[in-house]
């Protein structure tokens, strides 16, 4: 008989979860270091990258700072773009980001497409005068995976390393999610699992920040604010993407 797989499957869901709730109160140790810095800036690529990759940052910061987000291009690929700037909008508003912290970008040279070269140049132009006019110095972006493998992901990391690297943005202030193999990022809940044998192991660099915020519902609110884009699976990224459970940042090295 295999029934006791089955238990013992349900047992880890269950104890993975337990785990995620308990590692969620220690949100504020992850915001202490943003906190301590003022406004923090997230940039990404299009509308719903926020709600795909980054609620668990948003939701732990948004009570201790003042979170922005800027989105690179409004997503006109399937000639939605302004429909998918309003639903941003609306994503961020049930994030507690109020739309005057939203800014989205249609520049022709930054158009949402996997074939599309963006410049760093381009992106810089529209980055730093942002963080000068807001008084902003903490930035979070994508990782140069850019969790999915899309290239105008890639492209925005590739700009904040150049920013970093020519000292625009102060070397400890630009941060990355950290993307994982295609096993890690599905296996849901029971990511806070793995992390706990990481941490035992130390596998994770010590200026890695994780933090794990369960709230599912926020998750599906904010996707669900995304309609023209609510295809079927993304439910099913809800329940087992590990980005709707925790987010890892590692600084961009300059």
């Amino acid at each position: 008989e295999t029934w006791w797989i089955g238990a013992v499957v349900v047992a880890a869901i269950a104890v993975s979860l337990m785990r995620t709730i308990q590692k969620s109160k220690a949100r504020d140790k992850f915001a202490r270091p943003f906190k301590e810095e003022g406004d923090v800036l997230l940039v990404i690529a299009h509308p719903d990258d926020e709600a795909m990759f980054f609620t668990p940052t948003i939701l732990a910061l948004r009570d201790s700072v003042n979170v922005h987000v800027m989105s690179l291009s409004n997503g006109d690929y399937a000639g939605l773009g302004w429909v998918r700037a309003s639903e941003l909008v609306e994503s961020c508003r049930l994030l507690g980001i109020p739309k005057e912290r939203v800014s989205v970008v249609d520049d022709p040279s930054l158009q949402d497409g996997p074939t599309n070269t963006w410049s760093p140049d381009t992106i810089s132009l529209y980055i730093l005068p942002y963080l000068k006019k807001n008084g902003i110095s903490t930035v979070i972006t994508f990782d140069e995976y850019g969790v999915s493998g899309h290239p105008n992901h890639i492209a925005v990391h590739t700009a904040l390393v150049k920013l970093v690297q020519n000292k625009r943005i102060e070397k400890g202030k630009a941060w990355k999610l950290q993307s994982v193999n295609l096993l890690r990022k599905y296996i849901g809940p029971l990511a806070a699992l793995e992390s706990d044998v990481r941490e035992l192991l130390r596998m994770d660099s010590p200026t890695s920040q994780t933090v794990f915020f369960f709230d599912l519902g926020a998750v599906w609110k904010c996707l669900k604010a995304h309609n023209s884009q609510c295809e079927w699976f993304r439910h099913l990224f809800i329940v087992f993407g590990r980005y709707s459970y925790m987010n890892t940042l590692d600084l961009i090295d300059g």
